[in-house]
């Protein structure tokens, strides 16, 4: 099970805590107490530097994908409300082909967010067989099928975005210099309350920063805000229940009460996966009643 950021830290904060009052530190008047000196402004000169390069960087391609996904709902739902004009039955098959579209996005990480390219091609093609037979529902199929074509270039460019992860020399380095920072920091320890204190505080704020960096690079900081609630909104405007994968409440990233606060509703679906991830097949899904949850 995945611990939050708040576990993960309170850990490495109790870490350096117990770490620096059982570890005498090695701080003399000397050439090696000098040099340590030396290592230890030029790691935390550059440790800040790539952090803040870092986490600028990964905040901007949220940003970015943010931005997409929202224009995407803006489509799905335009789509949506322009196949009206086709009646009842025309409109709900092509609610429940939006729908197949946003589970298979949603049954895969969005690191994977390539693979629900076939289900945007089954979407397009039912889209293109919309029967026409008045002026308006010829207009309305245009419109339809612009909008499915901005879609795709929308599509190819948060694929990109969601791929576009760190590099393994950028972490490596990362940690390399956070590693050497609290190195020098328990070398220095007097093993006074106060050099223990500024030992834990110093190095939890280490741990913090690049907890968050990974939060970031991984697609999950704050997803609630630009991705659960956003979602669920778009499933209701779309007449359909929101949709959720299991992993998200087992994981904690998610809580039934949380969902019942910011969406309001009374009932969700969730989908559970019998086999390892990315397997999908055997899918099921659950109406779950937010009241009285299972």
């Amino acid at each position: 099970m995945k611990r939050s950021i708040y576990a993960n830290l309170f850990v490495a904060v109790v870490v350096f805590f117990v770490a620096a009052v059982l570890v005498p530190g090695q701080s003399t008047m000397d050439f090696t107490n000098f040099t340590v000196n030396t290592v230890l402004v030029v790691a935390v000169f550059t440790f800040g530097m790539m952090l803040a390069y870092s986490v600028s960087n990964r905040q901007t391609r949220l940003d970015k994908i943010r931005e997409q996904l929202r224009e995407q709902d803006a489509i799905l739902l335009n789509v949506y409300d322009l196949s009206r004009v086709f009646g009842d039955g025309a409109l709900a098959q092509v609610r429940e082909r939006i729908d197949q579209f946003l589970q298979t996005q949603i049954d895969y990480q969005l690191q994977d967010f390539e693979r629900s390219h076939d289900a945007l091609r089954l979407l397009s093609a039912h889209l293109m067989q919309l029967k026409t037979k008045t002026r308006g529902q010829e207009d309305a199929k245009s419109k339809i099928l612009d909008n499915m074509g901005e879609l795709t270039r929308i599509h190819k460019r948060v694929c990109y975005n969601v791929q576009n992860t760190m590099m393994s020399y950028e972490w490596i380095s990362l940690i390399v210099l956070g590693g050497i920072i609290i190195f020098s920091l328990f070398h220095e320890n007097q093993n006074t309350w106060i050099s223990i204190a500024i030992v834990t505080v110093v190095s939890g704020a280490l741990v913090l920063f690049l907890l968050i960096l990974k939060e970031l690079d991984s697609l999950q900081w704050h997803e609630r805000s630009w991705i659960w609630n956003p979602l669920s909104s778009l499933f209701l405007d779309l007449d359909l229940l929101p949709y959720f994968p299991d992993d998200v409440f087992t994981t904690k990233r998610l809580s039934l009460n949380e969902v019942h606060v910011f969406s309001g509703v009374k009932r969700i679906r969730i989908a559970h996966y019998p086999n390892p991830y990315p397997d999908n097949t055997g899918k099921r899904v659950d109406i779950v009643d937010l009241k009285n949850p299972v």
